[in-house]
């Protein structure tokens, strides 16, 4: 059952912009019944319609493509159709069938056909002229993005990025408490991003964290360190946590003093998490553990130790200085700190950068399955992002601020252990790595081995580019954080393909191989995000029926500048490196409840 969230949804319909504040509590969410032969065209899966509290002005509608990301169960990345009624829900699937078959049901049932990729010829879908990569995969949940609408700091409002998310093929966005003036720690502060977000037009879906900072940890009764006892007495946190943020965020690393946000002490975070569980919210933590004047006299000594006699911008600019300057011990004792804290609610670690953290994560899942009858709260889920991914700190260009971000991008020996480890749930044994299509497989079907990062996100983060500091190289004292939200899926795409290639993995036809990268893009993108948000799983994530029809269809094989093909739609253009950088993949068509948000052969 959908918890007693407040979801915040924008639409823009002939009445105007409408906001749409509702609460869910007496609905069951969509009915997926069992799934027939999909193997047999005539068959398609039918569900109950489901009450629908998120107006759409949807035209119903067939889209047909040669490759859709059908859930495991339905048989996966196959060709096929799926239907889509007035009210942008998903009402029927179609796995398997031919283009020809999909014009017939569209007559059958008197329906617009959306065809994407040309005409199929060939069981496999394909069609031998190029449009067999055309996929139409679920919309990307990112459930980690910085939207600064209030305090006129012009950094990045709503209209913007969820312009940028609707061209890079996200539906939804999860907004962080802080960047924000006020950031989300109050129940005004709250409303006020409420009433900011109505006022423009959207094209992506927006739900909000909330903040865990000493000013409402600290309003919590002492009572709630006692286990058992109950949380009536806390006041703040409840309070923002009842209105209908869908969880908390929190810090154990310092902030800048401008940032408008404050760190919590572990004593804090554990009783904020208490109040999570109480709730059945997750509580999100930035995972780096050490105090103002560690982090002062590391920073310090990192930087006065890197020197270069050859550039005299060396010292500033230097991300080898950045990277020691934030040691990855500091990483590791904040995720064996909140670690201790799965038994109380869900724990969400943000942003993984280290791959040693993946030995305290795994020993933590293990007990935690081991205990899961048992254990009335416990989760632990991790993300990890692109530019952790596809960048490493070996090929940083010197001085390019663009790439600093906290925690920061580490070696190309670490990266690997994120995708192999991490990502695909692989082990290293005697310097190989298991197979690709061993690992790609678990992590696909969740079966054992068991992946330790469950989902990518953007921590998407924008600032005016005169914080940058880009034309002085200065990396030490610019604004930390990668933009890019316009690119994620290719990006994601490209270091999946990268990392691919250098592993030569073998066993695997390559049609297979294809459609694997595309399962699980969407496992990382779509379906786990939207477990992470209370109640979203039920609505989102997958491409099945009684689901919000939410889909990006994109050219999975499409090599190229993403400035060759579409404009930028963020605040600041050129902040993030991606746009200038040869991606795989190009977003074609953006769905949101059915309806056409992002035309990507129009870039409008």
């Amino acid at each position: 059952t959908v918890c007693n969230n407040i979801i915040i949804m924008i639409r823009k319909s002939k009445r105007g912009i409408q906001f749409v504040h509702g609460r869910f509590p007496n609905w069951s969410g969509p009915t997926i019944p069992s799934s027939p032969n999909n193997n047999n065209s005539n068959n398609h899966n039918k569900g109950t319609t489901i009450q629908q509290p998120l107006i759409s002005i949807c035209k119903p509608k067939l889209i047909y493509s040669p490759k859709i990301v059908f859930p495991s169960k339905h048989g996966g990345v196959q060709k096929g159709a799926c239907s889509i009624n007035h009210q942008g829900i998903i009402d029927a699937i179609y796995p398997c069938i031919t283009l020809d078959n999909a014009k017939d049901i569209a007559t059958q049932r008197n329906i617009e056909l959306i065809q994407l990729g040309s005409n199929d010829g060939g069981s496999d879908g394909s069609d031998g002229s190029g449009g067999e990569d055309i996929v139409l995969s679920p919309g990307l949940v990112d459930v980690h993005c910085h939207i600064s609408e209030l305090g006129g700091r012009d950094w990045e409002g709503y209209h913007t990025a969820t312009k940028a998310a609707a061209a890079g093929g996200i539906t939804t966005l999860m907004g962080m408490p802080l960047n924000s003036i006020p950031a989300t720690t109050t129940v005004d502060a709250f409303c006020q991003e409420v009433e900011a977000a109505g006022k423009v037009d959207l094209y992506a879906d927006v739900g909000l964290w909330g903040g865990a900072v000493p000013s409402n940890c600290s309003s919590l009764s002492d009572e709630m360190q006692v286990e058992g006892t109950s949380s009536s007495t806390s006041t703040s946190l409840e309070d923002l946590l009842d209105v209908g943020v869908f969880g908390l965020k929190a810090f154990l690393a310092p902030l800048p003093k401008d940032a408008g946000y404050e760190t919590v002490t572990v004593e804090e975070l554990h009783r904020a998490s208490r109040v999570c569980g109480e709730k059945g919210k997750p509580i999100l933590v930035h995972c780096e553990w050490m105090t103002q004047q560690q982090q002062d006299e590391q920073t310090e000594t990192s930087f006065q130790s890197s020197q270069d006699d050859d550039d005299p911008r060396s010292i500033l600019g230097s991300f080898h200085a950045h990277v020691n300057s934030r040691p990855a011990l500091w990483e590791r004792q904040a995720v064996e700190a909140v670690c201790q804290m799965v038994d109380d609610c869900h724990v969400h670690i943000v942003h993984l950068s280290d791959a040693g953290c993946l030995d305290i994560i795994e020993k933590t899942k293990k007990r935690l399955n081991a205990l899961q009858s048992s254990c009335q709260f416990g989760n632990l889920t991790v993300e990890t992002c692109p530019h952790y991914l596809i960048f490493d700190l070996e090929s940083l260009p010197h001085g390019d601020t663009r790439f600093k971000c906290f925690p920061p991008i580490r070696e190309k020996a670490n990266q690997d252990m994120l995708w192999c480890r991490g990502l695909l749930g692989g082990r290293q044994e005697n310097g190989m790595h298991s197979s690709f299509a061993a690992a790609a497989a678990a992590a696909a079907e969740a079966v054992s081995p068991v992946p330790l990062i469950d989902m990518i996100a953007s921590d998407h983060s924008p600032c005016t580019p005169n914080l940058r500091l880009r034309k002085e190289g200065n990396v030490r004292n610019a604004w930390g954080g990668l933009t890019g939200l316009q690119y994620q899926l290719p990006a994601t795409m490209k270091a999946l393909d990268m990392f691919l290639s250098k592993e030569k993995q073998g066993g695997m036809a390559w049609e297979d191989e294809k459609n694997m990268q595309l399962q699980l893009l969407s496992k990382w993108w779509s379906e786990e995000p939207s477990k992470l948000v209370p109640g979203l799983s039920q609505l989102k994530g997958q491409i099945d029926v009684g689901y919000i029809a939410d889909l990006c269809a994109w050219d999975s094989s499409h090599v190229g500048k993403p400035c060759e093909y579409q404009k930028e739609h963020h605040r600041w253009k050129g902040d993030g490196p991606y746009a200038n950088m040869n991606l795989k993949g190009r977003i074609l068509k953006t769905f949101l409840r059915g309806v056409e948000v992002y035309d990507g052969e129009t870039d409008t």
